[in-house]
């Protein structure tokens, strides 16, 4: 299993999950890891490089991938701002690793993930994807365009293997980065810990997780999924 944004937050708690339960996992981050569970290995990735993810993909081993878990985020410059006050230079970072170099990923390692018996995607989505939020244009552009992607690509191999999960927290979760954000007096006691979203992904790459139906899912803070509706057709 591949997990993007490992070295914080859902990545990290992710990657710490699924090795302690036993699964092979491949952590892949801009930065290292403080410290890395028992069965898991890193390798550096920095997706806002589109060219830099085909090279990665170009120099992976051979073994079988059965699940990418996608986690790697970039909030973009300080707090919330119009969008016409978002410099070139924040579009092009947020949108090529939140959506670009995710894209890239996937369509690239779509071949060895359906040469499984079951492949899965999941995709820490956001309630940005799906609804209008003031003060995040960028954010909410790079996190639609991804979720619009791996649509596309569920309807694309509907009748094949693959199993896309698209999961929505609808509860603030007192990520690294969101720490780092927030005024150090700032009081987190409402947040939930990125655990939750772990323990989430964890049933849904389990073997017991076979009977949740590939979708988009609303993740409610004690870990139960409600699927969410979306438009197939107009």
């Amino acid at each position: 299993m591949l997990v993007t944004g490992a070295s914080q937050g859902i990545g990290s708690a992710v990657l710490y999950g699924l090795a302690r339960a036993g699964h092979a996992v491949l952590g892949v981050s801009r930065t290292k890891p403080e410290q890395l569970p028992k069965g898991a290995t890193w390798r550096s990735l920095d997706l806002s490089n589109a060219a830099g993810v085909e090279e990665f993909v170009s120099t992976l081993e051979s073994s079988a991938l059965r699940a990418l878990v996608l986690c790697a985020v970039d909030y973009g410059e300080g707090g919330r701002h119009p969008a016409a006050g978002m410099s070139a230079k924040e579009w092009q970072r947020v949108v090529a690793t939140n959506c670009i170099g995710h894209c890239v990923l996937v369509s690239r390692l779509l071949p060895r993930l359906l040469a499984n018996a079951l492949a899965i995607v999941v995709n820490i989505s956001s309630d940005v994807a799906v609804l209008p939020s003031a003060g995040r244009a960028a954010y909410a552009a790079s996190k639609a365009g991804l979720h619009a992607m791996l649509r596309t690509v569920a309807a694309e191999h509907a009748s094949d293997c693959l199993r896309v999960y698209q999961l929505i927290p609808t509860f603030q979760l007192a990520t690294h980065g969101l720490r780092r954000r927030r005024p150090a007096s700032f009081d987190f006691s409402s947040y939930a810990d990125p655990a939750v979203m772990a323990e989430v992904v964890g049933q849904v790459l389990s073997t017991t997780g076979d009977a949740i139906a590939a979708g988009t899912y609303l993740v409610q803070r004690d870990g139960s999924l409600n699927p969410f509706a979306e438009a197939t057709q107009l």
